[in-house]
């Protein structure tokens, strides 16, 4: 079976990079699986993420928002030549285009954010509402035309199929399976996410003042970066929390800081799919987050694996990450409970629920390949 992946670029860090590697990594593992990834604006440089000699980059260099037409034209040559069975893309440019190339495979996209993606990030104004009502609406179209959408949570699923019936849901796969777990002694919870409107740090740093009274000899360390660093190292300033909540920056080992950690926190507006808190679960760590949508409710039993949290209650935030510091008997339970918890989303599952997708739409569309 040949699949082709349509993304942006690779150089770039972030989730769907690294979720997009780790798949197509596994898939070109697979006996008789030929795997490609076309990228737009790769020009010439390395992904970020390691891939496997097996999987093939095209690397179209070009701007697919300046020059949409050349973007058709390339993108369309390079599947007419690889002639996959099925196309992939990861809801950019690419969506508006693919049921019309003619190439013979199925076309998929997968949507690493929530239905009310646009709503949250831009209805906070008459005009940002108006022009988020438009985008999902343009979205919703460019979806119905696929053979199938996927998107990555249950909660998410419901939202879709009202007005794309060929939505599925398939989670996002672990990124790493740890033997070691957390031993959940050191006196510091962490947090990770770029320095951005969406991750809401401002809360968890309001949090903090009052977890910091009880428990003043833990440390809250945040991994990533991004625009609101310095507005956010202002706030812990004048928090009275300097050395106390620390601004880490990027870690390329993520695995490591959180084996190094008792506790996650996250105070989010909203998510596609929380990878961090997969990987805390991974690393056998007890959670704390708002229940934002979407996903966190998907992956933390509240009072077993760890905590939800309504959005915005800033003092019931505090209140559950003290209760984890103070109760060593509870933190080491929840984190064995989280630990468990991780296996639903193992590599294996995720990578055999995508290959019956596949496979299912190959055999629909072979009565138009060559």
């Amino acid at each position: 079976m040949k699949i082709a992946y349509c993304i942006h670029s690779l150089h770039n860090s972030g989730g769907m990079e690294r979720v997009l590697t780790i798949k197509a990594n596994a898939l070109s593992a697979l006996s008789g699986c030929e795997v490609h990834i076309i990228a737009y604006g790769l020009k010439g440089r390395k992904p970020y993420f390691p891939l496997e000699p097996a999987v093939a980059v095209h690397d179209l260099g070009i701007n697919e928002r300046i020059r949409p037409v050349t973007f058709k034209r390339k993108l369309s040559k390079v599947l007419k030549t690889i002639r996959p069975d099925v196309t992939i893309g990861l809801s950019g440019a690419e969506l508006r285009f693919l049921p019309d190339i003619d190439d013979g495979s199925a076309k998929i996209a997968e949507f690493h954010f929530s239905h009310e993606k646009f709503h949250l990030k831009y209805g906070r104004s008459r005009l940002g509402r108006i022009y988020a009502a438009y985008r999902t609406a343009q979205l919703e179209k460019q979806a119905a035309r696929l053979d199938r959408f996927v998107v990555l949570t249950k909660e998410d699923l419901a939202s879709w199929i009202k007005a794309v019936p060929q939505t599925v849901q398939i989670y996002n796969p672990l990124t790493f399976v740890s033997a070691e777990k957390a031993a959940l002694e050191e006196k510091r919870c962490i947090a990770l996410g770029r320095l951005v409107y969406q991750k809401n740090f401002s809360d968890l740093v309001k949090a903090w003042a009052t977890v910091a009274k009880e428990c003043p000899d833990w440390e809250l360390d945040i991994f990533g970066d991004g625009p609101l660093r310095k507005d956010l190292a202002a706030e812990i300033s004048a928090a009275g929390l300097d050395g106390t909540v620390r601004l880490m920056g990027r870690t390329s080992d993520i695995q490591k800081q959180l084996l190094g950690s008792s506790c996650l926190v996250m105070s989010s507006r909203y998510e596609g799919f929380p990878m961090t808190l997969l990987e805390a679960a991974e690393t056998g760590l007890p959670m704390v987050s708002y229940s934002c949508p979407q996903g966190p409710s998907e992956i933390i039993q509240d009072g077993v694996n760890g905590y939800l949290v309504a959005p915005g209650d800033v003092d019931t935030l505090a209140e559950r990450i003290i209760s984890i510091i103070k109760d060593t008997d509870l933190r080491k339970e929840m984190g064995k409970k989280a630990s468990l918890s991780a296996k639903a989303f193992s590599l294996d599952k995720i990578i055999s629920q995508w290959t019956d997708l596949c496979a299912e739409l190959r055999q629909g569309h072979s009565h138009s390949r060559p």
